[in-house]
């Protein structure tokens, strides 16, 4: 189910670009610094390519996630009681288990974009352009919680060896 929140929020981004582009002048503020100012111009177009490429490498990081785990030696892959999880009679399991907790993190980093993106689409709609660093930081530290979070219960989660009862 979070693969399918994880394209579709992707999707979203990426359509949001194309709407964002049509409505903005040629060059844009794409970068603030403190009290929300512009420090950083690019075109409209290079705007929209990154905005794009953004969506579509999160996105396909992401999803891309349980073919990289399948694939790749254990020896490379950092996770709490890996020998464990990713031992061949419990390997084909855990994946898409481990999978589903990574593509969360996917939705949220789409949604974080959403949210950045958007700002930056609103500063410039403005006249001079001006972020809502309110919202921004707001955003950033909501992000920010949800990833720690995120941590944190995947270490708890994963760090457990279940009991089998005999």
């Amino acid at each position: 189910m979070m693969k399918i929140y994880l394209f579709i929020s992707g999707l979203l981004g990426v359509t949001l670009q194309f709407f964002y582009a049509s409505r903005l002048p040629a060059t844009v503020a794409n970068h603030f610094g403190f009290g929300g100012r512009p420090n950083g111009w690019m075109s409209n177009e290079a705007n929209l390519v990154l905005g794009i490429s953004m969506y579509v490498l999160i996105t396909s990081l992401f999803l891309s996630m349980p073919v990289v785990l399948r694939k790749s030696p254990l020896s490379i892959i950092n996770f709490p009681k890996k020998s464990y999880w990713l031992a061949p009679e419990r390997k084909a399991a855990s994946i898409p288990l481990i999978a589903s907790w990574l593509q969360f993190m996917g939705v949220a980093t789409n949604l974080f974009l959403l949210i950045v993106f958007h700002l930056v689409y609103l500063a410039n709609t403005r006249t001079p352009p001006h972020l809502n660093e309110r919202i921004f930081l707001n955003s950033l530290v909501a992000y920010l919680v949800i990833a720690i979070g995120w941590l944190i219960a995947l270490y708890n989660k994963f760090n457990k060896i279940p009991v089998t009862p005999k």
